[in-house]
């Protein structure tokens, strides 16, 4: 079961503030921000405001820069870290602990190095991607709130996360650290990973254009699966984050969708289209049969899996 499922389970057996709450939380999950609005905010201590759109406005500015993968800004931390010190901002400050003026001066920089990588015909839509709305809540961004749950739930604490969400409560940061620990290490598995997989192609008819979309195919062998009991592998429930961090790898084109369909029976899809292509062709993969925004996720029967890919 995903995190929206536990929202569900919840909005079927709660009525008033509690369903809100959830309906909010899952809507945040799914990236259907732009439905929060008919919401009454100041009954959940929500607050909205404009401010840059990087993810971890508590972590080290240089790592959040680093995996801002939208636009890949930079590959390597040091190159993050020269950036800031060149605008005389500390590497090691939060997004969070800056003052107006000098987030002004950071997200006109990014707005600087941007438009020197992104395609012309991108370029109108750069602003959208670096700046805009931020929902916080209890002073936390809501975004890090519902993905330090969707973190805890996926460790095995489905109980104390559906508490959380009744009673309107941060998580334990021990809790959250040992979750993140856990994913570190999926992710440097996976890179260790990817560099030996080989990124194929296929077009994708929508809205009668045909899009280029990158995908890898992982073949999960029974060794695999046995891994992943030791936590040596890398479960499905992974694959969400890491078909968003795969964009900071050099062979992946960061204006085309990217897929990981990992073999298990059906197909476990799990995919991305940049915010830049979703903001100017409006492309979204729900017509296949897939659930999210900008980040997607699903199962397919072999037939479909044939259907989209074609011959592989």
């Amino acid at each position: 079961m995903s995190f929206d499922k536990l929202c569900d389970e919840i909005i079927c057996e709660y009525n008033g503030e509690i369903k809100e709450f959830a309906c909010i939380l899952k809507l945040v999950y799914l990236n259907k921000l732009e439905n929060l609005d008919k919401f009454n905010f100041k009954k959940f201590n929500i607050d909205k405001k404009e401010d840059l759109l990087l993810y971890g406005k508590n972590y080290p500015l240089f790592r959040s820069l680093l995996y801002f993968n939208e636009i890949p800004l930079f590959r390597e931390e040091k190159e993050s870290i020269l950036f800031l010190k060149n605008i005389n901002i500390s590497p090691k400050t939060t997004l969070n602990s800056l003052n107006y003026n000098k987030k002004l001066k950071l997200g006109n920089e990014l707005l600087k190095r941007s438009i020197s990588i992104v395609p012309n015909e991108y370029i109108n839509y750069i602003p959208n991607i670096l700046f805009g709305a931020e929902y916080y809540f209890n002073g936390v961004s809501l975004k890090e709130y519902v993905s330090n749950l969707n973190g805890l739930y996926k460790i095995g604490k489905k109980r104390k996360v559906k508490e959380l969400i009744i009673n309107k409560e941060l998580p334990n940061e021990e809790n959250v650290k040992k979750y993140k620990k856990i994913l570190a290490k999926k992710i440097n598995l996976f890179n260790k990973k990817f560099e030996k997989y080989e990124v194929n192609y296929f077009n994708l008819k929508f809205k009668n254009k045909n899009y280029r979309c990158q995908y890898i195919y992982i073949k999960q062998s029974i060794w695999d699966k046995i891994l992943g009991l030791f936590g040596e592998g890398i479960e499905l429930k992974y694959y969400p984050t890491l078909v968003n961090i795969v964009y900071n790898n050099e062979k992946v084109d960061f204006l085309k969708p990217f897929f990981i369909f990992v073999n298990k029976g059906d197909i476990a899809v799990y995919a991305k289209v940049p915010k830049l292509v979703y903001l100017k062709d409006n492309l979204s993969l729900n017509h296949l049969n897939l659930k999210g925004k900008y980040v997607y996720f699903g199962n397919w029967d072999k037939d479909k899996f044939y259907e989209i890919i074609g011959n592989i």
